[in-house]
């Protein structure tokens, strides 16, 4: 732990102290290596310490507009391996709106990251708010490569534990209006597009009849969405609920490959069970129909279970998480879940069922946006995993 929060401290100093020097670069030709420098030096520091009680936080570096949170990425995906890469994550508060524009603040992110297995990505996206907060829009693109197996592939039932080793090579961007239907109002309808390009290519010699291998799919996909969000805040929410229903419809005369559909249901839910333990809740429900790409079936989305391990045509599942602020800033939290799917096609039925849970500790590291970060430690059968966590591991801005 000591060696997580002196990396986040000297990251932090060193990216303000590049950019205030940047900015007294003319006024240094005047002065003299005998002037003493000491008090400017504990000024620049002072930032990253909140002066209410002497500890780390970052809230005063994240107001800044050339301030950024530097996120690590430590990749420990059972599924792509090992792995690392870094995030920038850019924070501004509208501060016309008071404690919600903390609570709620526009968001940029840039980064990349790579995995001992080749896989690959760069990312960057925005999320921001408009009109007094009643329009949210999110737009984002990135490309890259990633290298995972897929199961449920063949229509042989004895073989849905059997991956599929794929390489997808893809690119892709998003973007979305949500419109709140009143003023305050925890109601917002909206819409989503997404183009993506993928080309699947087999790692391997093909284990089953009629799998894709480099034939190109270009995803073209309106979706509509309904939304409530009464979160307290979107990065460590304590109290409020979050639910999205979302149907996409990706279509050939918009550019698609082929036609296809997809359903996705998520609900979340935070309550203060005493001032400083906080319970969670999240479900999940996903559909696809028939000629969805192998890549976008519904999968199980656990902390400790690997990525596309459990797909299905269906999937189901439901995790509960409890935080408790312990001592100043600091956090412990336990999670747990189970996840099932179900498979129905050309009389191949199958379902599979598997459970998740684990550990992890939060630090407050940036107290004016309520935004906690910390580690998770999960496990479900067959697999340990850990993961960095910046703001609530369900994260939905």
């Amino acid at each position: 732990m000591p060696v997580a929060k002196s990396l986040v401290v000297a990251l932090a100093v060193l990216q303000s102290t590049v950019a205030l020097a940047q900015t007294d670069a003319e006024p240094a030709a005047a002065e003299t290596r005998d002037q003493p420098r000491v008090p400017d030096m504990r000024s620049r520091l002072a930032k990253f310490f909140d002066p209410k009680d002497g500890q780390l936080d970052l809230s005063a570096l994240l107001e800044d507009p050339r301030g950024f949170l530097p996120v690590p990425l430590i990749v420990t995906e059972p599924a792509v391996g090992y792995g690392g890469g870094m995030v920038g994550m850019f924070l501004r508060p509208r501060k016309e709106a008071g404690d919600e524009g903390w609570a709620r603040p526009d968001i940029s992110a840039i980064g990349g990251f790579g995995t001992q297995n080749g896989t690959w990505g760069g990312l960057a996206g925005d999320s921001s708010l408009w009109l007094a907060g009643r329009l949210k829009t999110l737009v984002g693109g990135g490309t890259g490569r990633v290298n995972l197996d897929f199961f449920g592939l063949s229509a042989d039932p004895s073989t849905i534990n059997e991956g599929v080793r794929y390489s997808l090579q893809f690119s892709g961007a998003i973007a979305q209006a949500n419109w709140k239907l009143a003023p305050k109002s925890p109601w917002a309808v909206g819409v989503r597009y997404v183009y993506a390009d993928v080309d699947p290519t087999l790692r391997d010699q093909p284990q089953f009849p009629n799998l894709a291998n480099g034939i190109r799919v270009k995803i073209s996909a309106p979706t509509a969405i309904v939304e409530y969000d009464s979160r307290d805040n979107v990065f460590t929410p304590t109290r409020g609920i979050f639910s999205e229903s979302s149907y996409m419809d990706s279509r050939t005369e918009l550019g698609a490959t082929d036609d296809f559909n997809r359903f996705e249901q998520v609900l979340m839910g935070w309550w203060p069970a005493r001032d400083d333990v906080t319970l969670g809740a999240r479900g999940d429900y996903a559909r696809s129909s028939g000629g969805t790409p192998f890549f976008l079936r519904p999968y199980i989305q656990l902390r400790g279970v690997p990525v596309m391990r459990y797909q299905g045509d269906q999937m189901a599942s439901a995790e509960f998480e409890s935080r408790w602020q312990f001592y100043g800033r600091w956090s412990v939290v336990a999670f747990g879940g189970v996840g099932t799917t179900r498979t129905n096609r050309d009389g191949f039925f199958a379902t599979q069922n598997v459970g998740s849970g684990g550990f992890g500790f939060r630090y407050l590291l940036a107290s004016k946006f309520g935004l906690h970060a910390g580690i998770d430690v999960a496990h479900s059968p067959g697999t340990t995993a850990f993961y960095i966590q910046v703001g609530n591991a369900w994260f939905r801005p």
